[in-house]
């Protein structure tokens, strides 16, 4: 189970058994079912979650609407970023799609992480520096992607084509 979690911590920079050890020890383990809100707009989360089984997504409610942002799968990390990193109230809610087992930690352990293992501090960094890379690839495709483009892009978001032209105009 933890396996997992493990590889792909290693995947993105190698960490030391002795930093593999304290993550273990930080670890909680949670089954959720289907349709739990994980984290509620306006909360402020310090949980990140790694996907053991399940699915994830993360939406926005605007004026009674949901809007899909992004989709977290198995052995993928999900969290809302500006809650987790910024401790902030959550812009969006993170909710499960099915039956969803997660590994879960909290931002004080990271903390004590970093702080104790300079490899845990790149990997957090390296973590950080990926999801700064993945928002301005999505803000560029929304701004520049062909019209058949855009058009899978409404459909992901949950507007016709013309409110997502109008959107665009008004930036």
């Amino acid at each position: 189970m933890k396996d997992r979690l493990f590889a792909a911590l290693n995947a993105i920079t190698p960490l030391s058994k002795e930093t593999m050890a304290d993550v273990d020890a930080c670890l909680a383990a949670a089954h959720y079912p289907a349709h739990t809100i994980l984290v509620r707009e306006g909360q402020v989360s310090d949980r990140m979650f790694f996907i053991l089984k399940g699915a994830l997504r993360a939406y926005y409610i605007h004026q009674d609407k949901e809007y899909t942002d992004w989709f977290m799968f198995e052995h993928m990390f999900a969290c809302s970023l500006s809650a987790f990193f910024g401790a902030v109230p959550s812009p969006q809610c993170i909710e499960t799609l099915e039956a969803t087992d997660v590994l879960i930690f909290t931002r004080q352990h990271l903390d004590d992480l970093c702080r104790k293992h300079h490899d845990m501090s790149v990997l957090n960094g390296r973590i950080l520096s990926h999801s700064l890379v993945t928002l301005q690839t999505g803000f560029i495709d929304q701004r520049f992607k062909t019209a058949p483009e855009r058009k899978y892009i409404a459909s992901y978001l949950g507007v016709s084509q013309e409110t997502l032209s109008r959107i665009r105009a008004k930036m």
